[in-house]
């Protein structure tokens, strides 16, 4: 996985937290693993750039429409880095450590038919 397809995952992490509007102490335990797992390979600190992924997730997770680009750029990055199917899995462990709910389980829908179409 590449840098890009890294900043990518993490910020659509951050989105379903956002959308789902419920952090559980399970799935910040496998938040903070996907982390450590994946790495970081940046000059920049990964911490400033936790920082700087909340607030666009945040942004994003305001409006349809805003939702649906920011879905559309991260899932490109994946996509093109033949990431795919290590992001789904990452972002199923996450959302799915406390059971997957239905808003849950319609994002990871709308994200494998971007990621797999």
């Amino acid at each position: 996985m590449t840098q890009n397809s890294r900043q990518a995952l993490v910020e659509l992490l951050f989105l379903s937290l956002y959308l789902d509007n419920h952090l559980s102490l399970a799935e910040d335990e496998v938040l903070t693993d996907a982390l450590n797992h994946l790495g970081w390979d940046s000059v920049h600190p990964r911490e400033t750039f936790i920082f700087q992924a909340f607030a666009n997730a945040r942004d994003a997770s305001s409006d349809g429409a805003k939702i649906e680009t920011f879905l559309a750029v991260r899932s490109d990055v994946i996509k093109t880095d033949g990431a795919a199917p290590q992001a789904l899995t990452w972002l199923t462990k996450v959302l799915g450590a406390d059971g997957i709910t239905p808003s849950e389980e319609r994002f990871l829908h709308r994200l494998e038919k971007r990621l797999f179409a």
